[in-house]
């Protein structure tokens, strides 16, 4: 691949523009050849026709580097779902042959380009890690200053990973959940193994890596700089917040109260440990439970409007009435579980002067609404990130609003810009762990790990801690 002024994988924004300006007027590559209006300009210069030194091997690896690099600069542009293999052989400047030579299709594509980027990202990580020395501030300082400059350095292969994979449906969300996962090992290593570093439980951890995902995913939507933000100087702040000598002994001091919560799941759900959706007479209601089923099984690029009916035992006369169209329908299913989680977190309680137990009751009944209703976890966590933009942002602006409901009460401001961000991550990604896992009803038993969460920021790691293991303060009392 041609390495002047790109990464191992992608051409720079100023590659990608004269692409755009290209297809709209035609343009010269390498000075020479002509684009002809329409036609996608090339970011690679292809390699020499007739004889070469090249073996067939290198030629094959040349190629699947500047298919690499394609389709991460396609989908930055254009998204997963908007872009095409049109584009992406284009943009790399291989013959549709060659690129159907080496994978099945642009699903396999981005896949392969996924695991290639994650695969690279983790080695600079880990080489980081073990480089730093000294306490965990200064082992993290080093792993989150490489992240927040391969943020920087490598914006679109970033947004490929961070954003676009949750939204190339359920293999994507898998691999996704792999990689932070991964990260999810490493922050729990790290606070065991730095000096002056104290073991968190593992909901907590997991909590935190959400909280992590999600502070890169804003910097990425809201195309902020580093000029803009200190994001490894956030990240770093979001990690520290829940370190805390009390914290030595969390899981001790949290057991009595989940085994409680763990025994009133068992009794609620038996050993199947599945909920179900309430049966509805409304037809609109149907309706959206309808095609929230569909979603959770098929392809909603698939669907038409006489499947949902049929689904929710409506006629299609009716869906035309209610509905102008599939998307329509689905995002008002959105809304519908939205209205549901809102209501119960817009609690005049959380606006008290007990506002942290405030807190630990109303994320204890968002979870135990999640877990009884499993299609609407399911959906929010992971299948409405599958339909598109729009649903996307709806979900997007759910989760940062339940996250405002739940910390505009607090007593003091917390330090970092992106707090209110990542702790939506940390709700978001724990919901997701557990959707993936096909753990939903489990839940509710996590409620108090989310509180100390949204807790630390505001009132500190030992409050936060004492809060959520008050035994004389039961949830809901």
């Amino acid at each position: 691949m041609a390495s002047s002024g790109r990464s191992s994988l992608s051409a720079r924004g100023g590659h990608a523009q004269r692409g755009k300006d290209s297809r709209a007027n035609g343009s010269r590559v390498n000075g020479s050849t002509r684009i002809p209006p329409g036609q996608i300009m090339p970011l690679y210069k292809r390699l020499p026709h007739g004889p070469h030194r090249l073996e067939r091997g290198e030629v094959v690896l040349h190629q699947r580097a500047r298919i690499h690099g394609a389709m991460v600069e396609a989908v930055a542009e254009r998204g997963y779902h908007g872009t095409s293999v049109k584009q992406v052989i284009g943009l790399a400047g291989v013959s549709r042959r060659s690129f159907y030579e080496q994978f099945a299709n642009k699903q396999e594509c981005f896949f392969a380009t996924f695991d290639l980027i994650v695969r690279r990202d983790i080695k600079q990580l880990r080489k980081a890690y073990l480089a730093a020395h000294g306490p965990i501030e200064e082992r993290a300082r080093a792993v989150f200053q490489t992240l927040a400059q391969t943020t920087a350095n490598d914006r679109n292969a970033t947004v490929l990973v961070v954003l676009e994979a949750q939204r190339s449906g359920v293999e994507g969300a898998l691999r996704l959940h792999k990689s932070i996962g991964v990260c999810e090992q490493m922050l729990a290593h790290s606070f065991v193994e730095a000096p002056g570093a104290v073991a968190l439980p593992m909901p907590v951890v997991r909590a935190i890596a959400g909280g992590l995902h999600r502070s890169i995913a804003t910097v990425l939507r809201e195309e902020r700089t580093t000029a803009g933000i200190d994001l490894a100087g956030e990240m770093l702040d979001w990690m520290l917040l829940f370190q805390a000598p009390a914290a030595e002994h969390m899981a001790e001091r949290m057991a009595a109260g989940l085994a409680t919560r763990l025994r009133e799941i068992s009794s609620a759900y038996g050993h199947g440990l599945s909920g179900a959706e309430s049966p509805s007479r409304d037809e609109r209601t149907r309706l959206l439970h309808g095609i929230l089923r569909l979603v959770s099984r098929e392809d909603f690029f698939g669907l038409s409007a006489p499947q949902i009916a049929e689904e929710a035992n409506v006629s299609i006369d009716t869906f035309c009435e209610m509905f102008a169209n599939k998307s329509d329908c689905f995002l008002a299913a959105l809304d519908m579980i939205g209205d549901e989680l809102l209501r119960i977190a817009a609690d005049p309680e959380l606006v008290s002067d007990d506002w942290p137990q405030a807190v630990r009751r109303v994320l204890a009944e968002l979870m135990r609404h999640l877990a009884d209703h499993p299609l609407h976890a399911r959906t929010l966590a992971q299948d409405g990130f599958f339909v598109g933009s729009d649903a996307v942002e709806q979900i997007h602006d759910l989760s940062h609003s339940i996250a405002t409901l739940l910390t505009e009460g607090a007593p003091a401001q917390a330090d970092g810009s992106l707090t209110t961000d990542a702790i939506a991550g940390a709700i978001w990604h724990t919901i997701r762990c557990q959707v993936i896992s096909g753990r939903i009803p489990l839940l509710a038993a996590l409620s108090d790990h989310l509180a100390y969460v949204v807790l630390a920021p505001f009132i500190g790691a030992e409050a936060a801690l004492e809060a959520v293991t008050d035994q004389r303060r039961p949830i809901g009392a």
